[in-house]
């Protein structure tokens, strides 16, 4: 086998379809690993610094594409030395990247990777693979990779959760859910009913989305995230890189939802559609109306939108393994692959690391490895103060905003999308609240 390194995409080009089609043929396909987004990804500075380096390896046998894996080439400063690290392109960013390739080949395709990278080993000093679940070929690396020069190393990290879609009905679903869990969502939504006028608003049609994405980002201000890096913000790049999955060459097909209480919007929901799966790309609520539970809420819609849109499953990423549990997902826990060249600076910083976390472990004891029970992220950030915003971003949240909201109506009920009334969401819920039913329906899709 033979690996090609490509250090700009555009080089790649003329494989573009051939790595589309792999990665359909691949036992998870994944829309993170399309040439496509790629390219919407490589454009943004803040995800891809100035100063990294694209390592696109295509794997060939013979002129025939056997297998792609995206990689990044950085610099860090470890022990106040320069140090490069090898990473895959979209870590953080996607759901387990990895390697693309055929269930059969991916033994084959793994080793040619591995052996390529080994072989240029003066030109890193970390290797790593993170957020590797159990299926992986990346997790079984060659025994060089572990003696001589080399140290390997495995380490958890977040599990993803998905919900596989097995019921006909959002009722059937809410039935499944444990009672308890059951007894929170429908008094939340009642008590969310009974605090004004609330309208869900569901936007596919690609001429709306880009309104659907401003009125969901009037939001971010007054969320718990706005304190975190969790957040879209006002940061041009993070910006242009969502309206950049929104593009019509995306393989992803982008649906924005949002709920609206009185007229302003309070939580929303970012999904991507690929390949019979449904992505919570980002959800976000207004801390303000917590009380109301605007989150579940927008996440109760989100597994309606799944399962009437007729989807296998819904991923909702990883993370949070406590909440995601409490929605029938099925989480699976995932192990980042790290492997040191022992020369490095890395390395040094991994024995002082063990070396520190031993020395806490006999006097302290084992480090709390137990289950969370809430978002420790959210708990801590509510009692600071909240990061200030550029004021062209607050003001979002009012300039014109009632005119975007009249438009995006005209879009739903145009055709792109479902726009429900206090009454048609009172229809739609599972459980019975103490609002009248209507005899009203959707608007037309």
């Amino acid at each position: 086998m033979e690996v090609r390194c490509f250090h700009r995409l555009q080089q790649a080009q003329p494989f573009q379809q051939a790595m589309n089609a792999l990665n359909l043929s691949a036992a998870r396909p994944d829309p993170f690993s399309t040439f496509e987004f790629y390219q919407n990804y490589l454009r943004n500075g803040q995800l891809f610094g100035a100063g990294d380096r694209l390592w696109l390896l295509l794997v060939f046998s013979g002129d025939v594409l056997m297998g792609h894996i995206a990689l990044k080439w950085r610099r860090h400063r470890v022990l106040g030395m320069q140090a490069a690290k090898l990473e895959l392109l979209t870590a953080h960013h996607a759901d387990r990247p990895g390697l693309i390739s055929r269930p059969q080949h991916a033994p084959l395709v793994s080793g040619a990777i591995y052996a390529y990278l080994l072989s240029r080993r003066q030109e890193w000093g970390l290797l790593e693979f993170g957020e590797q679940d159990a299926a992986s070929a990346l997790l079984h690396p060659p025994t060089e990779a572990s003696s001589g020069e080399f140290r390997h190393q495995l380490w958890p990290t977040m599990a993803n959760g998905t919900v596989q879609i097995r019921w006909k009905s959002i009722a059937r679903y809410f039935a499944d859910l444990s009672k308890k869990s059951r007894s929170n969502v429908s008094r939340q939504m009642r008590n969310l009913l009974a605090a004004g006028d609330v309208q869900v608003l569901t936007i596919c049609d690609p001429r709306s989305l880009a309104a659907a994405f401003d009125a969901y980002r009037s939001i971010e201000p007054h969320s718990w995230k706005a304190r975190t890096e969790a957040v879209i913000g006002c940061a041009q790049q993070s910006v242009d890189y969502f309206r950049g999955l929104m593009e019509p060459e995306q393989p992803m097909q982008i649906s924005i939802q949002l709920l609206f209480l009185d007229g302003e919007p309070i939580a929303g929901l970012i999904s991507g559609a690929f390949d019979q799966s449904l992505y919570a790309l980002h959800i976000v609520y207004d801390d303000r109306h917590a009380r109301l539970a605007p989150g579940s809420a927008i996440l109760l819609m989100g597994m309606r939108h799944a399962i009437e849109g007729g989807y296998q499953r819904f991923n909702l990423l990883r993370g949070f393994d406590y909440y995601k549990l409490r929605w029938l997902a099925d989480m699976r826990g995932t192990q980042s692959l790290q492997i040191y060249r022992r020369v490095s600076p890395f390395h040094w910083r991994r024995i002082l690391g063990d070396t520190r976390r031993r020395w806490a472990e006999r006097w302290f004891g084992p480090a709390d490895t137990g289950q969370a029970r809430m978002n420790p992220v959210r708990h801590t950030r509510l009692g600071i103060e909240k990061v200030s915003c550029d004021s062209a971003c607050v003001q979002l949240a009012y300039r014109t905003h009632r005119e975007r909201f009249a438009a995006l109506v005209c879009g739903a009920r145009g055709g792109g999308g479902e726009l429900l009334s206090a009454a048609q969401l009172d229809e739609a819920l599972p459980f019975a609240t103490s609002r009248r039913p209507s005899l009203s329906g959707r608007c037309p899709r």
